[in-house]
């Protein structure tokens, strides 16, 4: 590892904060670093103040290449490339057929809300919700759907999206192979996501098997159960394995996307019942207070029997949103998102007794 210069008569300090700002990385990054070498406390204690010039020089260094194992991670907030999450894959998945659908919207450039729209309804016509669908069928909107509130979310959904934006020569997403798993469709979002996308959002779904092994022992039947950073419904969907009325399951996410891909999700999970999913795109630490969650009637929305999430972690929060956090959670320190998340879960969706 490269030495890095102490200029002794520079004053200038930087906190935690503004280091990773400064950085473009997390304030967990910026301690781990510390911890590593690669940078150091003022007067080598644990508070984390750093001088103006040590941050400069280990900036320097990192645009220079002379710390290559540093310089991936400082930029991957900027990275243009995707990758398809293995670790999400189920056993006998084949990953050549992902690798053709990442390609293909690739190089047609094509729209991802247009892409995952039109491998949502490759998957409603494998779940026999819909019959064979074509581009023409899109165009002229002609369909018919054997679950009416699923043709309403499609309907919806193919209004924002843009007719003039379905062409003929996609007609390759209404039929190919796609993988068959829980969240098929969240898999496919996840792939095909920047990952300069995800790191800005903190946006890593979990996978399956720990998903099923934090909610088994909580979770019955009739619980009323909520994931206030729902993605797009990886816990929703375990907690409908379990859960018999869908109206019970909440949840929330700030990604229209993903609330799409959660809402269909969870329409296909009980695709013989009919009701509208109580799913939501909202910003869960500042759009959402007490009682307010659905509907400002609601007095109930505090009595969740389960609430199972895995939050956002190393969010990039603009400088406006740090100041209503610190006002609002003063005793977090960390600044770190999972943080506020898990708080907000503790105070505003549960019943303390």
């Amino acid at each position: 590892m490269q030495e890095l210069a102490f200029p002794a008569n520079t004053n200038t300090l930087f906190d935690l904060e503004k280091t990773a700002t400064f950085l473009g990385i997390s304030t967990a990054t910026v301690r781990n670093w510390v911890k590593c070498g690669y940078l150091a406390t003022h007067n080598e204690d644990r508070s984390y103040f750093f001088h103006l010039a040590e941050i400069e020089n280990l900036k320097a260094n990192i645009a220079n290449g002379n710390l290559e194992k540093l310089s991936g991670r400082a930029n991957k907030s900027k990275a243009e490339r995707t990758f398809i999450p293995d670790e999400y894959l189920q056993d006998g998945i084949n990953v050549d057929d992902i690798t053709k659908i990442v390609n293909f919207v690739a190089e047609k450039n094509i729209n991802i809300s247009v892409a995952l729209l039109l491998l949502s309804l490759n998957l409603l016509q494998k779940e026999k919700v819909i019959a064979i669908c074509t581009v023409q069928n899109l165009i002229n909107q002609n369909f018919v759907f054997t679950n009416s509130q699923i043709g309403e979310e499609i309907k919806a959904w193919l209004s924002e999206a843009g007719v003039c934006n379905i062409k003929s020569d996609l007609a390759f997403l209404l039929s190919c192979a796609i993988p068959k798993q829980r969240d098929t469709l969240g898999f496919l979002y996840q792939s095909l996501l920047l990952e300069g996308k995800k790191s800005q959002s903190g946006s890593y779904y979990t996978p399956e098997v720990i998903v099923n092994e934090i909610i088994k022992d909580y979770t019955k039947k009739d619980s009323k159960v909520f994931d206030p950073c729902c993605g797009t419904g990886q816990f929703l969907l375990a907690f409908g394995d379990i859960v018999e009325n869908p109206k019970n399951i909440y949840g929330i996410d700030i990604d229209e996307i993903a609330v799409r891909i959660a809402r269909l999700n969870i329409l296909i999970k009980y695709k013989d019942k009919d009701f509208a999913p109580n799913i939501i795109c909202k910003n869960t630490l500042f759009e959402i207070g007490n009682y307010d969650l659905f509907s400002l009637n609601d007095e109930n929305i505090r009595d969740f029997d389960v609430i199972a999430t895995n939050p956002p972690w190393g969010v990039h929060f603009s400088k406006s949103d740090i100041d209503r956090l610190k006002t609002s959670s003063p005793e977090i320190t960390s600044l770190e998102s999972f943080s506020y998340f898990l708080k907000k879960a503790l105070t505003c969706f549960t019943t303390v007794e």
